[in-house]
């Protein structure tokens, strides 16, 4: 489904995130309406890219609206479309600093949030963030799209994050969060 969290099942794991058509519509069941994912977008070292073919632990969150479904879509097409994967990012930001959602994550998601506004009103090519890895790419995409109110909103720093903590997040909020299941390399 869109918004679902994917995360390889291998000990250091990879992180990626579905995404929905954007010019589709809500699917509607008899229990909620729903968005099927289209595709999984996930930063590699090839870039920022569609696709998927690993292993992994699938996270659904609760009750995702398809307007917020929607949201987390564009903001990870406008990072794509701006961002490089950061491989030094990845291997001594994202174990440098505590993942908790404190002060220096609020001051560099502002600065996110700013460059994504200017986006939107300007016309702006700033780039929203210049290089992300995947698990920092997929929490952005929450932050980014949901205010910090929001209860599917992740509270971690996604710059010192790695997909092993970002499982745990989920793993500890069965509240807004629930493993579906496994899917296999596609």
């Amino acid at each position: 489904m869109a918004g679902d969290i994917l995360i390889n099942t291998r000990k250091f794991g990879h992180a990626g995130l579905g995404v929905c058509n954007s010019m589709g519509r809500a699917l509607t069941t008899l229990s909620s309406p729903a968005t099927r994912a289209i595709d999984v977008i996930h930063a590699t070292n090839d870039g920022i890219v569609y696709g998927w073919g690993l292993k992994a632990y699938v996270y659904r969150p609760n009750d995702l609206t398809y307007g917020d479904a929607r949201k987390i879509a564009r903001i990870a097409d406008e990072i794509r479309s701006g961002s490089q994967y950061g491989a030094a990012r990845a291997v001594f930001k994202s174990w440098s600093g505590s993942s908790a959602f404190g002060k220096d994550a609020r001051t560099r998601l502002a600065k996110y949030r700013e460059r994504l506004a200017l986006r939107d009103t300007a016309g702006g090519t700033t780039p929203i963030v210049k290089h992300v890895f995947c698990s920092e790419f997929v929490i952005l995409c929450y932050q980014l799209a949901l205010g910090e109110d929001h209860r599917l909103f992740i509270r971690l720093d996604a710059m010192h994050t790695l997909p092993s903590g970002l499982k745990k997040h989920l793993d500890q909020n069965a509240a807004n969060w629930r493993m579906v299941g496994e899917i296999d390399a596609a």
